[in-house]
């Protein structure tokens, strides 16, 4: 067993001492923890609170060493190499790669990132493009907010920070758009910093592999992520485990995704799209042309635009609709 609290030859990111559950030695260690019906959620965070704090299992140096070597082994002789994003550093460019990450496929992501930088190549060509041309660019790729925040990010960032990204989680969290998981994906990604953070694959990959409870909550993954990290190498561990997840795991049906898309068809998310089109094509468009285009009650016209307005994307005014004049 090692002590956790020095961050010299092992590599470990996090100064202070970890006593965790890994599923190496103890399997069988969260059976009495399977029947989520049978808990409220106050004792299944508790529970899993119990593991970080005080098992007596820890990880080694082997164990550790030995894992990082299957991912990162894989990596590189069967990782997604090619994927344009993987060729940049450039701040700008992984951001707007991992807001269109953000619940897209990546084969769908590459050719609109590819023609965002062409059309957009730096922040303050974004920041001061027409709101149509940002909605037309990222036409295609669905939840249009991410582009209006991908604009108020980069007014932002030329008005507040003189054109340079933040480079803690903090001042990211505080730009438009920018979660948890992007406030630290941004910075491993384009500066190597020495984080962790973890999206579905991710997740997928370390309970799979550490044999984890599938119902392990984000903050117990984290404390453990935080510990497997590679020192400088952040980057390149954060793509392996990605892409272990995607090209080596079988389907994991118990392991449930972080969130699930509602429907489409039928929803006051497909009225939004259908606006956002309209728009595109000309400046002005009525409640009732869109509720004629799209077979709907005027009502849920109005919500859908009433959302839209919410989030600085269009203005209603009476029954017209037209696109928010960026800031």
């Amino acid at each position: 067993m090692i002590d956790l609290a020095f961050p010299n030859e092992s590599g470990f990111t996090v100064a202070r001492q970890h006593r965790i559950y890994t599923g190496f030695h103890h399997k069988n260690a969260l059976l009495r923890c399977n029947d989520h019906s049978t808990t409220t959620p106050r004792q299944q965070t508790a529970f899993f609170a119990k593991l970080i704090t005080s098992m007596s299992a820890k990880l080694t140096h082997q164990q550790i060493a030995a894992f990082r070597k299957k991912i990162l082994g894989f990596y590189r002789l069967h990782g997604r190499h090619d994927l344009p994003f993987r060729h940049t550093k450039n701040p700008y460019r992984i951001a707007v790669a991992e807001m269109m990450l953000q619940q897209t496929q990546v084969d769908r992501v590459v050719p609109k990132y590819l023609n965002w930088i062409h059309v957009f190549p730096n922040w303050g060509a974004l920041a001061n493009a027409p709101r149509q041309k940002v909605l037309k660019t990222w036409s295609g790729l669905g939840y249009n907010r991410r582009a209006i925040y991908l604009q108020h990010m980069a007014q932002t960032i030329i008005k507040e920070y003189k054109g340079k990204l933040p480079k803690i989680p903090e001042g990211l969290l505080a730009l438009p758009g920018i979660g948890p998981y992007t406030s630290k994906s941004i910075l491993i990604f384009a500066f190597n910093a020495p984080l962790a953070t973890i999206d579905t694959n991710i997740r997928r990959t370390l309970i799979h592999e550490l044999k984890l409870h599938p119902k392990t909550p984000l903050n117990t993954l984290g404390q453990i992520a935080e510990l497997l990290v590679p020192k400088n190498a952040s980057r390149d561990w954060h793509n392996a485990l990605m892409d272990y997840a995607t090209l080596r795991l079988p389907k994991t049906p118990h392991i449930k995704p972080l969130s699930k898309q509602t429907r489409f068809k039928g929803s006051i998310r497909e009225i939004r799209g259908v606006i956002i089109k309209c728009l595109m094509a000309k400046k002005r468009v009525s409640i009732d042309e869109i509720a004629r285009n799209v077979s709907r009650t005027k009502t849920d016209v109005t919500k859908a635009a009433a959302s839209l307005q919410k989030e600085k994307i269009i203005c209603l005014h009476k029954n017209q609709i037209r696109l928010a004049e960026h800031d």
